[in-house]
């Protein structure tokens, strides 16, 4: 059994681990993120046991407060594997749905695990007052839809295909709110990669999946909340 480092820095610190079981050579990844960064090492292990589309969990660990040390996760290796982007974005968004769909009636064990509730208008409130009257128009044209958990961070990096499976990882930044906004977040990273009309498909595709009609005022609501709260995490 060894061990390499591949990632270290203040964020999180992923180690490959590899070992010989049953006469076959594997690995898996052992990663440590700081106690400011840990919603995923509560949050993971309990989307894993509710869906087939996130990375695989066999171990966590949740030191005591008293106790100076990292949460940890030994994850499946999927660390080479490729984006999903690179096959077709539409399959992102029905994994997306499937996960949501798979805690519908889980908002109080959520909670309990520490993700956060944050509404169209709670990151209305974030704005700078430059944005603040948009952002609070583009609250109140989203305060329609219903509370479900939003990954946060929905770009290419963050998901990949494994064995066939579209999973979607690094839900460090998941909250309860609008889950439009992981489909903005997600079509302003296609078109910033320079595909722009797959990017466009995904709200129809979305909508389709969840029975809503969105439009573009919805869409362009979604757009600019998810810029406020992204920069929110950047100040």
């Amino acid at each position: 059994m060894r061990s390499e480092v591949v990632r270290r820095d203040t964020h999180v610190e992923l180690e490959r681990v590899h070992f010989r079981t049953g006469g076959v050579d594997r690995t898996l990844v052992l990663k440590r993120v700081p106690r400011e960064r840990d919603l995923e090492a509560h949050l993971l292990p309990f989307l894993a046991r509710k869906s087939r589309n996130v990375p695989r969990v066999h171990a966590r660990g949740i030191p005591p407060p008293a106790v100076p040390a990292k949460r940890w996760l030994l994850l499946d290796d999927t660390l080479d594997a490729p984006s999903a982007c690179d096959t077709d974005p539409r399959e992102i968004i029905s994994a997306k749905v499937a996960i949501e769909r798979a805690v519908s009636a889980d908002g109080p064990a959520l909670r309990a695990l520490g993700v956060p509730e944050l509404p169209p208008a709670a990151i209305a409130a974030l704005a700078p007052p430059e944005l603040a009257a948009d952002a609070a128009e583009a609250a109140r044209r989203l305060a329609a839809w219903p509370l479900a958990l939003v990954h946060g961070d929905l770009t290419c990096s963050n998901t990949l295909i494994d064995d066939g499976q579209v999973l979607i990882g690094e839900w460090r930044w998941a909250h309860l709110g609008c889950a439009l906004l992981d489909v903005a977040r997600l079509t302003g990273d296609l078109v910033t990669r320079g595909e722009a009309v797959l990017g466009i498909a995904l709200s129809r595709v979305y909508g389709g999946l969840v029975d809503r009609q969105i439009g573009t005022d919805e869409l362009r609501a979604a757009e600019l909340l998810e810029r406020v709260v992204a920069r929110h995490r950047r100040d």
